[in-house]
């Protein structure tokens, strides 16, 4: 099974010198244009399942990869399941605040210098409980395919009776309805979230009921997508911070070179799970960010 991460594009937020966190942020005409690419990169890899995180940069991107495989008459064409999990780190108080603040918080940063893993800013979160939520996440997206994270067959969620799963993906989604609400989004978009939650519980039950195949797990219904066992593709979208966090777990990176790591706007890494091993492929390949650099980017009214 392979699983790709996907960086938003660029956002309004990337550019204003401020620190970010889970504030709501569109993309920039360049963030677009990066997401257009990244879209064209997976574009013959699909159609797959799409999940992203809630917030508009990450939810705006995903749109783009999955109107690619729509626009090309592509059958079975997915939606986008917004999971919370894959939001940014949590900055709490120094959400939007600029970076030379945090700086200057001298207890603050020596704590960080201490354990950066396990620090939380004020009302905000830990690196760890970052990892922790992203990481669960994965495990979801994973089990509808029949792997675990060690890349072992592990069988279907619903077939291994495993009901807690197709529950947390169901509550997932509704998450991510109640998230769009709150952001602004249109009550048809949280409606049809909300929508796609209930079809997984249905689905599932009369998969049980009537004997369906087993493939028609969670992701399966909510997608339009049926993967089979041990096979095919997904993708993730989300925000520097989880994908530095799944990598980083997937790599056995310790914790005090956390951020040795780091990802571009567009940029897409791929993770393969098979076989009872896990390979990352690659991490963050920009081949098809040529011209998107924020350096040499000319917008195309330009």
């Amino acid at each position: 099974m392979k699983l790709y991460l996907v960086r938003h594009g660029q956002s309004t937020g990337n550019i204003g010198g401020t620190l970010m966190g889970q504030s709501d942020h569109p993309l920039t005409p360049l963030g677009e244009d990066q997401a257009r690419a990244a879209a064209e990169r997976l574009a013959p890899f699909g159609p797959m399942p799409v999940y992203a995180s809630d917030l508009p940069r990450a939810r705006a991107t995903a749109e783009h990869i999955v109107a690619a495989w729509r626009e090309a008459d592509v059958a079975d064409a997915p939606q986008v399941i917004l999971d919370p999990r894959l939001r940014e780190i949590s900055l709490g108080d120094y959400e939007g605040r600029p970076w030379q603040e945090f700086e200057a918080d001298v207890e603050l940063t020596a704590a960080f210098a201490a354990d950066p893993y396990r620090t939380a800013l004020p009302n905000g979160e830990s690196l760890q409980h970052l990892e922790a939520r992203a990481h669960a996440a994965v495990l979801d997206i994973l089990a509808p395919f029949g792997v675990d994270d060690t890349g072992a067959s592990c069988g279907n969620a619903v077939s291994q009776g495993d009901a807690s799963a197709v529950d947390r993906n169901a509550e997932a989604m509704r998450a991510g309805a109640a998230a769009a609400a709150v952001d602004g989004a249109s009550a048809a978009d949280a409606a049809a979230l909300e929508g796609a939650a209930a079809a997984v519980a249905a689905d599932d039950a009369m998969a049980a009921d009537e004997g369906l195949p087993e493939t028609m797990d969670a992701s399966a219904v909510a997608t339009g997508f049926h993967p089979t066992n041990g096979s095919g593709s997904a993708c993730l979208v989300a925000h520097d911070g989880p994908i530095r966090a799944i990598l980083n777990h997937y790599l056995g990176v310790p914790p005090e070179k956390w951020w040795t790591l780091s990802t571009t706007h567009g940029g897409v890494s791929l993770i393969e799970f098979a076989g009872g091993c896990v390979t990352i492929r690659y991490v963050n390949a920009t081949g098809h960010l040529a011209g998107l650099e924020p350096d040499q980017y000319v917008p195309s009214d330009a």
